[in-house]
């Protein structure tokens, strides 16, 4: 373990130095346009919204950024990092790093540096508050001195500095910030170490950045302008004719075709989602797995994903994507046959008969829901999907909703049954989608199983990586013998991009859009 943690340490400082060497032919000045969905407020601690983690991004710094090309850490407010043993890791706090002034809290001219208080208050905070992503099992987090943090975790932890989900999530906040705007209006008013200033907010409206003068590094970009647009075909749309220059993410994977060949675009790829169908196992009748099964057998998944997502995704038959670590599991296709008839059966074994409106109903109620979702090509995937089920009896519908009313129905269980279920997509996604402890976060499935949350906490402090992936798919088995969800597919990500933008990174747990490997430029 400790040759292992070490050396992704190293890395870093190799990193840390090697990537201060790379020059580019940029260009200072100009405006970035970004495309949005849904920005209500800016603490990247409460929430799991891409849109949101994004412009969040552009205020705040992390430890360290997920690298553009190998999905492994890069430094960032770290230099460097490395394992005292197999539970103590220790990081070394960029000297210099000063936080934003101007503002409320600090003066124009009276900005204090960042020291190794700030990233343990950032943590305990982070430990806290976040609504979203967890950290595992971190036992402390001390100062060394001013520049040198040291977290010990309560057993091993490969996944600490690997996965995206984790500490990769911190971002440094001063406490007078928070202190002084209170919890809601440092949402409102973030203040950070970041290369941009929040400018204007109004939610859903108008959002600016503009330049951190003093910044660590050297910002190209003048201003950054967040536009919002809340259909994905718009915005689609909208940067084909130059009113934006980026969507980060591109939810309508099916015009990914047409985006090839339009000129002055260019697609940027990386990883991918994980797309389903996800129940709230505590609501009737989906708390029933006879009901969740029935659905799994009513569906013709292949002919969905065939004719709206290939070849840019492929079928799923777990949670579990292809780009990470973990193998996938071949045998898991056998869960997932598609037979109507058998579900007619399971759903008459449990006393549903079909009534006088072709409707099936057990005692008088209609076998009727509402799948939530949000806007993508995921709604025709789900139109398709939604056709067969009512050609069998089973009255299903969509209901699209905005992304923040979608959240935050899933989280709190707001009269959701069934609703579109799409992933963090990292190393620890199972875990973050079906662990209990999860329950009200980013379980909005409410999944509890002791056998699946013993398997999960013991691959989460196992270092070999043969006995892990044993583990982390044995869970996996567990969770869709389950139905705990329904897995539809695997989309590739793409974000859509101006060609007069440079040296753009896909964002993969933030946006970052000036760091030691990047420095976005206009022309």
């Amino acid at each position: 373990m400790k040759e292992f943690l070490r050396s992704v340490g190293v890395r870093a400082a190799i990193l840390a130095l090697s990537l201060t060497a790379t020059a580019t032919a940029q260009q200072h000045g100009g405006t970035l346009r970004i495309a949005y969905t849904s920005i209500t407020q800016l603490d990247p601690f409460k929430t799991a919204a891409n849109d949101e983690i994004n412009a969040a991004s552009l205020v705040f710094d992390p430890l360290f950024i997920i690298g553009k090309d190998d999905f492994q850490p890069v430094p960032h407010l770290a230099e460097s990092w490395e394992a005292i043993d197999d539970t103590t890791w220790e990081f070394r706090i960029r000297r210099g790093v000063m936080f934003q002034d101007g503002n409320e809290v600090f003066p124009e001219g009276q900005a204090r540096e960042v020291t190794a208080e700030d990233v343990v208050y950032s943590i305990e905070r982070f430990l806290e508050v976040s609504t979203a992503f967890t950290l595992g099992d971190i036992t402390s987090v001390e100062a060394v001195d001013d520049y040198t943090v040291r977290i010990t975790t309560a057993a091993p932890d490969p996944f600490l500095v690997t996965d995206v989900n984790r500490l990769a999530r911190v971002v440094v906040v001063p406490r007078e910030a928070v202190e002084h705007f209170g919890e809601e209006g440092f949402a409102r008013n973030p203040i950070g170490t970041g290369p941009f200033e929040l400018r204007s907010f109004v939610p859903d409206q108008l959002l600016v950045f503009e330049r951190n003068e003093d910044y660590w590094l050297d910002p190209y970009l003048d201003r950054v302008e967040f536009v919002f647009i809340p259909d994905p075909t718009v915005q689609t749309i909208a940067v084909e004719a130059g009113e934006v220059d980026v969507v980060p993410y591109l939810f309508n994977i099916d015009s990914v075709a047409q985006l090839q060949e339009t000129p002055g675009i260019e697609l940027y790829p990386r990883g991918g989602s994980y797309r389903g169908l996800g129940f709230n196992v505590t609501t009737p009748p989906f708390d029933e797995f006879e009901v969740r099964d029935a659905i799994s057998k009513a569906i013709d998944i292949d002919a969905a994903v065939a004719a709206v997502v290939e070849p840019f995704g492929h079928r799923a038959y777990g949670q579990v994507p292809p780009w990470v670590e973990f193998e996938q599991d071949p045998t898991l296709a056998e869960l997932w046959e598609y037979d109507p008839q058998e579900a007619l059966e399971v759903l008459e074994g449990i006393g549903f008969t079909r009534g006088p409106d072709g409707i099936l109903q057990r005692d008088g109620q209609p076998l009727r829901f509402a799948i939530k979702t949000i806007a993508g090509s995921q709604v025709r995937v789900l139109t398709i999907l939604v056709t067969q089920l009512r050609e069998l009896g089973i009255d299903a519908s969509l209901l699209q909703q905005d992304t923040a009313v979608w959240a935050e129905d899933l989280q709190t269980g707001n009269d959701t049954g069934v609703f579109f279920d799409y992933s963090f997509a990292g190393t620890t996604g199972l875990y973050s989608l079906f662990h209990s402890s999860n329950n009200g976060r980013t379980n909005t499935h409410f999944y509890s199983n002791p056998e699946v949350d013993a398997l999960l906490d013991e691959a989460s402090r196992t270092v070999d990586f043969t006995e892990r992936n044993r583990l982390w798919l044995e869970a996996q088995r567990l969770i869709m013998r389950d139905r705990a969800a329904i897995p539809l597919y695997f989309e590739f990500g793409y974000s859509v991009v101006s060609e007069r933008v440079h040296d753009w990174v896909v964002p993969w747990g933030g946006l970052h859009l000036v760091s030691l490997e990047n420095n976005v430029w206009v022309e």
